[in-house]
């Protein structure tokens, strides 16, 4: 368990969030869609992909027109991003070093994903050091991000309470489950805009943010959430009162 000042663990996402992959999907969306004689995809389209599952992407482009089973266009998709993340691998900013500090603090970090086991796998292969506790990867889980599921199973499978968790992510997908599941969120834009009301935390990188940060933000949303709590319950209270003194 970590010091009470800390998180008792930290959820990760990872493309756009912690590796800057969103490149490779792109390229690989380009290619697959080329090959079958369709064009490139709209910045709305492209927009609406960020965070998406395997499973929701592979339909979305069955149904533009490529000629492909679902399970086709995911392995094109795996082995063309693969490649690009063997060749070269860029972690975003802060990235590393947060979760260095959180692993030195005695944080687990989990990984938790909408890209399939392989490709975390590949992620995770690239580090010197076992960052990650766990990986719940998107071809694991019956339902992906938005739903709450990955990150309920990734709280459980390390024994914490999810409103004990900080989710980092960099879509609305993303952090739409996050907070479904009662994790506290950082979002750090990456290819979709975030407002402050789709995380509790936003800030252009990770830099600067320690592990205390984080368990600063923990208590903060635990406050908040206790407030509600009792605001909600004065005012169900309330014309119980009155009725009583008529």
């Amino acid at each position: 368990m970590a010091p009470s000042n800390l998180p008792d663990a930290v959820l990760w996402d990872m493309d756009g969030t912690i590796v800057d992959t969103e490149q490779y999907w792109q390229t690989a969306q380009l290619n697959l869609l080329a090959d079958h004689g369709l064009p490139p995809l709209t910045e709305e389209q492209e927009l609406g992909m960020v965070g998406s599952s395997m499973a929701d992407a592979s339909e979305f482009f069955a149904r533009l027109g490529v000629d492909l089973a679902p399970g086709e266009i995911v392995d094109h998709m795996n082995s063309t991003v693969m490649a690009s993340i063997l060749a070269e691998l860029a972690w975003r900013p802060g990235a590393l070093e947060l979760l260095g500090a959180l692993h030195a603090a005695g944080v687990p970090n989990a990984l938790v994903t909408n890209s399939t086991r392989v490709l975390a796998d590949a992620v995770v292969s690239t580090l010197d050091t076992p960052l990650f506790a766990i990986v719940i990867a998107g071809d694991e889980v019956e339902n992906g991000k938005p739903h709450p599921e990955p990150y309920v199973r990734a709280a459980a499978q390390l024994g914490v309470a999810p409103e004990r968790c900080v989710a980092v992510e960099d879509s609305r997908r993303g952090l739409e489950a996050a907070r479904a599941a009662g994790c506290a969120t950082i979002g750090i834009p990456h290819g979709q805009t975030l407002e402050a009301h789709h995380a509790h935390l936003v800030t252009a990188t990770l830099e600067g943010i320690t592990p205390e940060t984080l368990g600063e933000l923990v208590e903060q949303v635990a406050r908040e959430t206790t407030q509600r709590e009792n605001a909600h319950t004065a005012a169900d209270a309330a014309p119980a009162e009155s009725e009583a003194q008529l």
